[in-house]
């Protein structure tokens, strides 16, 4: 065998040899390609809830029932006052309002004076709800219970929650629970009937409720969460 058919020979193989390298290269390309096409499933964060009820708008709880805490020694000294006649642009001290034993007024504003002082003293204050400060209109609960942001989002679901005519909420022996996504802005999705009730149309105003509801306020801890509510109080 001659030196140039050794030559072609050599040229040949090392040229099918590049062509099966370039070959192998594109097939891994495309596969990776591939890959990064194919549309990522939502990441959700799986969280376990626990049932709670929200906290009603009203005054805070009586301090004799919260734990006492050790109060400073308050000073007995007298506070020091700037008295009015040591600063020459001190402003006059507003009068005060006149009182019905003060002789100087009129038979007509004394008499009014007393109308008014019978009338404040027969009138009885309403008391206030107990509650929390920051607590909402639709809590029932004087304490925090639980979960107070599953507890907001239930309470913002019942509002659309419209029962088929008849039905009582109070009737329902077993109310319907469903499960929805909260994506990190707080809109609702893929809402789902995990437990049904037996009633078809009961069931889908419990789902209808959370898609009327649409969006609620984010979680606190950010990012996607699956939360499960019932439909019932």
């Amino acid at each position: 065998m001659s030196g140039r058919q050794r030559t072609r020979r050599g040229s040949r193989r090392n040229f099918f040899g590049l062509l099966i390298t370039l070959a192998l290269h594109g097939g891994v390309l495309a596969a990776v390609a591939a890959a990064h096409n194919q549309p990522q499933a939502p990441f959700i964060v799986p969280h376990d809830f626990v049932v709670a009820e929200m906290v009603k708008l009203g005054k805070p709880r009586e301090k004799f029932w919260l734990p006492r805490l050790q109060q400073p020694v308050r000073s007995t000294a007298p506070p020091q006052t700037l008295k009015v006649a040591d600063d020459p642009n001190a402003k006059p001290a507003p009068k005060e309002a006149p009182r019905p034993e003060d002789p100087k007024i009129s038979k007509e504003l004394r008499r009014a004076l007393e109308r008014a002082q019978k009338l404040e003293a027969l009138e009885v204050p309403e008391p206030d709800d107990e509650g929390s400060l920051t607590g909402s209109k639709l809590g029932a609960s004087n304490r925090a219970v639980g979960d107070q942001y599953v507890a907001m989002v239930k309470g913002l679901l019942l509002q659309n929650y419209k029962l088929p005519a008849g039905i009582i909420l109070d009737q329902l022996r077993n109310p319907p629970e469903i499960h929805f996504r909260i994506g990190p802005d707080g809109t609702i999705s893929d809402v789902q009937l995990t437990k049904p009730s037996g009633n078809s149309l009961v069931d889908d105003a419990c789902v209808d409720a959370a898609k009327l509801t649409g969006k609620v306020p984010p979680h606190p801890a950010g990012g996607a969460h699956g939360i499960s509510v019932g439909c019932n109080k």
